[in-house]
């Protein structure tokens, strides 16, 4: 069985209407996630909640060569995805707007990928859920910088409340995610220690990685299109098993 270690996939779909293909990758899943997808009304949320589905079932089928449509992926109480199977493996999952991400690793991780929205308020949003210091820090910056260090931020914070299993719910405003830039952090929260790191790889987004142990990857990053999806993912899920070989912002193979 190959390895598990800690990576970062970020795939960028076509989003192409609801159609044929569409429907086809729909099939590849068990009967209970079909219904899940299935009551998005709009076709981009659909497509990426399909996509979201089928990446972790593609890595374990690399690692047991097990059909898709058998692979049964439960949820914890805050909704994390996980593996009954396989209690070493861990993954999760965030998807907004053209991406969709995927981490994985031998202990809990946590990922989260924002779209930029240019019409929110962003000050009401640091004063209703950010730290004090988190909304002082902010305060510093002009507004389109605050506006990109806002997403920064909210997204190293999500990443770790995926991390742990809280979900927002656990509290934004529990701890303090500040980064100066997008190198590795370190925070204790709740009395464990995790590791934050941002990724300014993807222009009008937000990035960001936590996991219980340091040296966090570059991201690989790859495209898919509905009708040669599962071809186009199977070079990328295979290079994740050797992300330490990935070189920075590498494309997939």
């Amino acid at each position: 069985m190959a390895t598990i270690q800690t990576g970062l996939l970020v795939v960028e779909l076509a989003l192409e209407p609801w159609g044929a293909a569409q429907a086809a990758l729909l099939d590849q899943l068990p009967a209970e996630e079909q219904s899940r997808i299935l009551r998005y009304r709009r076709d981009a949320d659909r497509y990426r909640s399909l996509a979201a589905a089928l990446l972790p079932r593609l890595v374990i089928t690399h690692q047991r060569a097990q059909p898709l449509a058998q692979i049964h992926v439960e949820r914890g109480p805050s909704g994390k995805p996980f593996y009954p199977d396989n209690p070493q493996l861990h993954f999760n999952l965030s998807h907004s707007g053209h991406f969709v991400a995927l981490a994985l690793g031998a202990s809990p991780v946590g990922v989260d990928v924002e779209q930029v929205r240019p019409t929110r308020d962003w000050d009401a949003i640091a004063k209703r859920f950010f730290a004090i210091d988190e909304q002082q820090w902010l305060a510093r910056f002009d507004p389109t910088e605050r506006r990109d260090r806002f997403v920064a931020l909210w997204s190293r914070k999500e990443s770790l409340l995926k991390a742990t299993g809280e979900g927002v719910a656990g509290g934004l405003s529990t701890f303090c995610a500040i980064a100066e830039d997008d190198a590795e952090i370190e925070i204790d929260h709740r009395g464990q220690r995790w590791f934050l790191r941002s990724y300014p790889t993807l222009p009008g987004y937000g990035l960001a990685l936590c996991t219980g142990a340091p040296g966090l990857p570059q991201p690989l990053r790859a495209q898919a299109r509905a009708a040669q999806f599962l071809d186009d993912l199977k070079p990328a899920i295979a290079a994740l098993f050797a992300m330490p070989r990935v070189a920075a912002d590498a494309k997939a193979p």
